[in-house]
């Protein structure tokens, strides 16, 4: 516990202080990568973001470098910087990534949460319903993504270990470019607000009872129909580890994988 505090009062003290231009043009570049405002395959002249954001030329050269070293941005010879294509394959890694450790520390979480975890779950899942007002487009809404990333993250924050989360973090906001394309590319697929938030809510309920099983059970199976969703395919969930992987290539010469 004198650990966590430790770490949790160093954070707040690097949050208190004010970033450098390179790590201000690098969280804005990166929030509007990863939200889809600047859309896969786009250039990005340094020029222009200079004037777009009102940084400097070489912090944000340096931006740029970091995200190149992210994966979020590819530096093309003599052509400059682009926001890097979106690629199927690497989702499905993303998504098979996010399986294996969200169960992990959802289980976690559970184990270890408190009362104080518990009423964080509650107010997430309040935030969410209320962002879910609007029962046709809320699915592309800022307010909703917000609350979206708030209430998972509620959910695995009892898992006392910080790595884990930030593997957790890195990978949400991978995956993050995705959906936002999805939701820019068909903006009449939302679905209803009662069934998608009881989703949510089925997952919350069962995490605050304990039951580890029918949390993650319910959480995987979550991530698999929204993953179906943005790639318009079905895929096949395997255990042990939990994964996905295309409905056909699940069934090698007849015979169902039963892994």
């Amino acid at each position: 516990m004198a650990r966590r505090k430790a770490q949790q009062d160093d954070k707040e003290r690097e949050s208190d202080k004010p970033p450098s231009l390179a790590m201000a043009a690098y969280r804005q570049l990166y929030r509007d990568i990863t939200n889809g405002t600047l859309a896969p395959g786009r250039k990005l002249p340094v020029g222009e973001l200079h004037a777009t954001y009102g940084i400097g030329f070489s912090p944000m050269r340096d931006a740029l470098n970091r995200l190149c070293a992210e994966g979020l941005v590819e530096k093309r010879e003599q052509r400059g910087f682009f926001v890097a294509d979106l690629n199927e394959d690497v989702f499905l890694e993303i998504t098979n990534a996010r399986l294996v450790l969200e169960e992990t520390a959802l289980r976690l979480s559970i184990a270890a949460g408190d009362v104080t975890w518990g009423e964080s779950v509650i107010l997430a899942f309040y935030h969410l319903s209320r962002a879910a007002r609007d029962e046709t487009s809320f699915v592309l809404t800022p307010e909703w993504s917000a609350a979206h990333r708030e209430f998972h993250f509620a959910l695995l924050a009892g898992c006392g270990n910080e790595w884990l989360l930030g593997f957790c973090r890195k990978l949400y906001e991978q995956s993050e470019r995705y959906r936002a394309r999805r939701r820019l590319l068909s903006t009449g697929l939302a679905p209803g607000t009662r069934s998608h938030l009881q989703v949510h809510e089925a997952i919350m309920k069962a995490a605050l009872a304990h039951d580890a099983d029918t949390a993650s059970d319910l959480l995987v199976r979550h991530y698999k129909e929204s993953f179906e969703i943005v790639m318009n395919a079905d895929f096949e969930l395997l255990d042990n580890p939990r994964r996905l992987v295309p409905r056909a290539a699940s069934e090698p010469e007849g015979r169902r994988d039963a892994v």
